[in-house]
């Protein structure tokens, strides 16, 4: 039988406040409700309560349309407008609730909604626990904090300590970028996030990858690791790990880095690196190495610091190398202690002790400018005390050497050369395959013609002084040019590119390249 009546709830409601505190105070406290109906079969411990009901437990008040209380489990069912106000500054809204007072776990379901200061989370479900303030939900979910819109499949959030924690198709929105990952965590209130597993951010000009990092949402600064990636204008940039920050477009790589120009198909390696988007400059140092190709060749380019900036009013495009400047291409190479490409002019500029090979030639002066057409060795200047050697036999050197020099190749081999101001010249003469005697020459002016980089024909111009000295009439040694000096020891080989590369491992660069040029 059961009675309904409002008139023995409030006789009820006015007797049992006194017993339920008499039991403790994780007790839940019925504060009002409208209406009471209790089954006598159960002896009155089972409640229906209908309209404006209101709960409190310690610091947490709810309300709803209506609930069933239990009092032996001290839990409840509540259904309809499920409000909880938990220690006056987290609320949750729901359709229907199911609470266990002994344990204070909450469980939310319909359309719910958790607010937070200004944070809102939303799901079809939600667990919370009123002990440890931490709520989770497992069949997706979203959290918008500030400008920032998260969603994922689970997702965990601890109110005490202000840090939501995303599994699963974790997905951040802002309006200048996008985050996708699989495992995040985000405070709410410093608007920190952080990545434990492979990580993209899309804004409208750049894209960043990691495997892990740490990413500030209001400051938009980036510290990425254990293998990173950034993909900004032209520029793709690949590290172990990496600081950013996109606002000023303004980075720092670190280890194992590669920085790649699409435009002009250049790679430079090393490190350690700075990169100013805005500016269009970088810096590469600690076994920096640049890389270009070159139809079936490639260029490649060491110092210890490779810089690339943008000049003059069309952005000229240059490089500088500094310190311990190596040049390697398979038909020349070359050392000097700094240099400047000028990529608009296609001049490459050597300083202090230059030397250039190509072939067997060895070239040397006080500077070196070497001219590029259609990313190959069109002709070169050495300016004072220019200086040509190239070897005959085990000591025998042909030598040309002038105060200037003019060269010009063909197909990647000295075609030309044109020598002025106090020019001389030692070059050995042969018949067929016998040599025949060494001619020494000096006048103002020579010019000498080459095949396959070999001296074949030479003219010397206003009034030349020449001897031709038998073979064994004079020793080697004594048949030098004042500055001779051969220099081939220090001449770049292939060993260069692989003690650089040969123990790369490029998976995980592999990896990060296709999800930024696929994706």
């Amino acid at each position: 039988m059961k009675i309904k009546t409002s008139i023995i709830y409030l006789c009820w409601l006015c007797l049992v406040p006194e017993f339920v505190f008499a039991q403790g105070s994780e007790k839940i406290q019925l504060l009002h409700a409208n209406s009471l109906e209790y089954d006598l079969k159960t002896t009155g411990k089972v409640k229906r309560l209908i309209g404006d009901v209101k709960f409190k437990q310690q610091q947490t008040v709810l309300t709803c349309d209506s609930a069933y209380q239990y009092d032996d489990a001290n839990r409840i069912e509540a259904f309809g407008n499920v409000r909880i106000n938990h220690q006056d500054s987290i609320r949750l809204f729901g359709d229907q609730l199911n609470y266990d007072g002994n344990t204070r776990m909450a469980r939310l379901t319909g359309k719910v909604i958790m607010i937070d200061d200004d944070m809102t989370l939303t799901s079809n479900a939600l667990d919370y626990d009123m002990k440890t303030n931490m709520g989770y939900y497992s069949d997706g979910g979203k959290i918008v904090s500030g400008k920032n819109t998260l969603t994922s499949k689970y997702g965990f959030y601890y109110s005490g300590i202000k840090e939501a924690f995303f599994k699963t198709n974790v997905v951040l929105v802002n309006p200048e970028y996008t985050i996708v990952t699989d495992t995040l965590r985000y405070r709410t209130v410093s608007k920190l996030t952080f990545f434990h597993g492979p990580t993209s951010i899309k804004g409208n000009t750049d894209k960043l990858l990691c495997n892990w990092g740490v990413y500030d949402t209001e400051r938009q600064i980036a510290q990425f690791g254990r293998g990173a990636a950034l993909k900004s204008n032209s520029n793709l940039l690949f590290a172990d790990s990496l600081y950013y920050e996109r606002k000023t477009e303004f980075g720092k790589a670190f280890r194992n880095i590669e920085l790649h120009d699409t435009v002009n198909h250049v790679i430079v390696y090393g490190d350690y690196g700075e990169l100013y988007g805005k500016t269009k400059r970088s810096i590469v140092t600690t076994n920096a190495v640049a890389k270009q190709s070159m139809e079936n060749d490639s260029f490649f380019l060491f110092a210890d610091t490779i810089q690339s900036f943008q000049w003059g009013k069309n952005n000229t495009q240059f490089i500088q190398a500094f310190r311990h400047v190596r040049i390697y291409k398979s038909d020349m190479q070359s050392v000097c202690d700094s240099l400047t490409y000028n990529r608009g002019d296609s001049l490459i500029v050597l300083y202090s002790k230059p030397i250039l090979w190509s072939g067997p030639n060895q070239i040397t002066a006080d500077t070196i400018l070497l001219f590029m057409q259609n990313n190959k060795p069109d002709s070169f200047i050495c300016n004072t005390n220019a200086f040509i050697v190239s070897r005959e036999a085990a000591r025998l050197f042909n030598q040309v050497k002038g105060k200037n020099l003019y060269g010009s190749f063909y197909q990647n081999k000295i075609r030309y050369v044109f020598v002025s101001g106090n020019a001389q010249s030692i070059y050995y003469a042969k018949e067929d395959s016998d040599y025949i005697g060494v001619n020494v020459i000096d006048c103002s002016e020579m010019e000498f013609y080459f095949d396959q980089n070999r001296m074949q024909r030479a003219n010397f111009i206003n009034m030349p002084e020449a001897v031709l000295y038998p073979m064994n009439q004079r020793k080697p040694e004594e048949l030098r040019l004042k500055g001779f000096n051969w220099h081939n020891r220090l001449r770049p080989s292939q060993t260069l590119i692989y003690k650089r590369f040969s123990t790369k491992s490029d998976f995980l660069k592999k990896t990060l390249w296709d999800t930024l040029i696929y994706q």
